[in-house]
């Protein structure tokens, strides 16, 4: 019996499809740590269950972070137990995609997020993204330990603008037949406006309680009290903010690494994994 692994990448969309995955009945959803951290060594995989469709969803396997393996080490443990697995990547517009993730670790006050520029290039977790968005790097690392014909490349504007047919495709990776009566909406979980966000970055300045990493929370419950504070905060006080401060092409070396992320993405099309005409419709050679 062969697994899929959902393996992100984050802020594409993966807590959307967790959700209909979780409402199927033909599907057995885990989000484990097993293939990441150090319970390789120390427990056993949950065994899995018959009849089902077994997906481990979970878009931290392709991220660095606190107490994780590196990537090329997660996917030899992957394809020690399943060598058929197949894998699934749900990819997004690296711009679009940075924007999300810096306005997220903005809501959840990360180390080291003063402005993009500093989060992208002077923070781990910054850092670590950017790697991650190298989509044809990691289609060339998936090829050394699994099948090219397990591999499968989604678009998260798909599932933003074509929900039906996004779900058809993920489904006929299953190998069930897609109920478009489980469907959900993409969810925005930002709620916050971009001049709240950049008031809420300010009043970060002053936290006693910065996480570190996605696995690395501290002082839980005088967090989250914080927080509840903060966000009060946010909607009576209020800074402009600055026309930049959310422009991701006003960073230095912005040209540069747009380069590097097109010659990346032209890679997904000479390895024969996605069609060049999608990723002209959505701005990923451009």
């Amino acid at each position: 019996m062969s697994k899929v692994f959902h393996i992100g990448i984050p802020k594409s969309g993966t807590t959307t499809i967790q959700a209909i995955l979780e409402k199927d009945e033909r599907v057995a959803l885990s989000r484990s740590t097993y293939f990441t951290t150090s319970s390789w060594w120390t427990t056993i995989e949950e065994p899995l269950q018959k009849n089902k469709v077994n997906i481990e969803s979970n878009e931290t396997i392709v991220t660095a972070g606190f107490g994780k393996v590196k990537l090329n080490e997660v996917f030899n443990r992957i394809t020690t137990l399943h060598p058929d697995a197949k894998i699934i990547i749900t990819i997004r517009q690296q711009d679009d995609a940075i924007l999300s993730m810096f306005k997220y670790h903005i809501k959840h006050n990360f180390k080291g997020v003063k402005t993009l520029e500093n989060w992208m290039y002077k923070t781990n977790l910054g850092m670590d993204y950017l790697s991650t968005c190298m989509y044809g790097d990691l289609a060339k690392l998936l090829l050394l330990y699994f099948k090219k014909k397990n591999i499968h490349f989604l678009f998260f504007e798909d599932l933003m603008t074509q929900p039906d047919l996004f779900y058809k495709e993920f489904y006929n990776i299953l190998g069930l037949n897609y109920n478009p009566y489980i469907k959900n909406s993409p969810q925005n979980i930002n709620t916050l406006t971009e001049n709240q966000l950049y008031t809420l970055s300010k009043l970060n300045f002053l936290s006693l309680t910065k996480a570190n990493s996605e696995q690395s929370f501290t002082f839980q419950k005088i967090r989250s009290f914080e927080q509840k504070v903060k966000f009060v905060m946010v909607k009576i006080f209020k800074f402009n903010c600055p026309v930049s401060f959310f422009k991701i092409n006003k960073v230095g070396g912005y040209n540069s690494l747009k380069e590097d992320f097109i010659k990346s993405n032209k890679l997904l099309v000479d390895l024969g994994f996605v069609e060049e005409n999608k990723l002209e419709a959505y701005n990923y050679i451009k």
